[in-house]
């Protein structure tokens, strides 16, 4: 980060924000707003949707209407912004229209209020391949697009003088209705790409949004990796999905890695200085709520992939 934002990150804030600009209020963004919301805190999202902005607005949450690879409306004057863009395959752009200039759009779009940016990054952009434990303070070398695109995300932000700029390195994010693999495709002994015994590093989403919460009340957090604090392998989280669901032990296409980020432990130096807990540290414990919270129950297909 430029020495300007480190040093605004000296003191500790106690107060957190009172008027957030949320780009991306999907699977994240959306329980986010919800729980500033219901904190007191007024909340904007950015939708390309006019029907989203409906429903938005039913749910308390002011709406603009427009795209940060297009012409952005008139911002509101907020204090904090949570960039939170997954990447939607079907959109036409690709992560680096969208991840990158998008976000240089914002940046230069943003009113002189704002003095927090959150960015939601992703352990994508750890490389490690060999079972090493990865933390804050670990080499980033990244194997995927997508990590590549999130570490020079990072990158622009630390040039953002001016504003605070906390990053927050998110694990597999999983939860009610997103279970990481379709349970139709489980039940039909579909091949699980990736080998059982790498390790996946993953959140519960609602303790991604305790993470966000957390975070946005500080100014002492420029960098946080938000995984729980058990690393369970991909052979273990899909056969307790299997059990939980009723299905077949999971087979696996050990030679299909696709987008798979390495095998790696990643861990959070930080969190524990600053005193952030999540529910959901057993894996196994945070998977039985997501399935169990899921839209149609655990007898029908209604995850989706993560």
């Amino acid at each position: 980060m430029s020495k300007t934002v480190r040093a605004a990150h000296a003191a500790h804030t106690p107060d957190g924000p009172r008027r957030v600009l949320i780009v991306g209020c999907g699977y994240l963004g959306r329980r986010a707003a919800d729980a500033w919301i219901q904190s007191g805190v007024r909340v904007w999202a950015l939708t390309r949707s006019p029907d989203r902005a409906r429903a938005f607005r039913n749910g308390g949450i002011h709406s603009l209407v427009g795209s940060v690879t297009a012409d952005l409306p008139k911002l509101p004057d907020v204090d904090t912004v949570l960039w939170c863009v997954g990447f939607d395959r079907g959109a036409g752009a690709s992560r680096e229209a969208v991840w990158l200039n998008g976000l240089q759009n914002l940046l230069n779009s943003l009113p002189d209020t704002v003095r927090r940016v959150l960015y939601t990054s992703s352990t994508a952009v750890y490389g490690q391949t060999e079972g090493e434990t990865v933390t804050e303070c670990s080499q980033t070398e990244p194997l995927t697009e997508g990590g590549r695109c999130c570490l020079q995300a990072e990158q622009l932000l630390s040039a953002a003088a001016g504003c605070d700029v906390s990053i927050l390195r998110l694990g597999g994010i999983y939860g009610p209705d997103r279970l990481l693999r379709r349970i139709d495709a489980l039940r039909q002994s579909q091949p699980v790409p990736g080998s059982p015994a790498s390790r996946l590093n993953l959140i519960h989403v609602d303790d991604a949004v305790t993470a966000i919460m957390h975070v946005a009340g500080r100014r002492d957090v420029p960098l946080i990796n938000v995984v729980a604090a058990e690393a369970v392998t991909r052979g273990e989280y899909y056969r307790e999905l299997a059990r939980l669901t009723q299905s077949p032990l999971p087979v696996f296409a050990e030679h299909d890695i696709r987008e798979r980020g390495g095998n790696k432990r990643v861990v959070s130096v930080v969190r524990p200085e600053i005193g952030l807990s999540y529910r959901f540290d057993d894996v196994a414990a945070g998977l039985c709520d997501a399935v169990n919270r899921s839209h149609h129950g655990p007898d029908t297909d209604s995850s989706v992939a993560g």
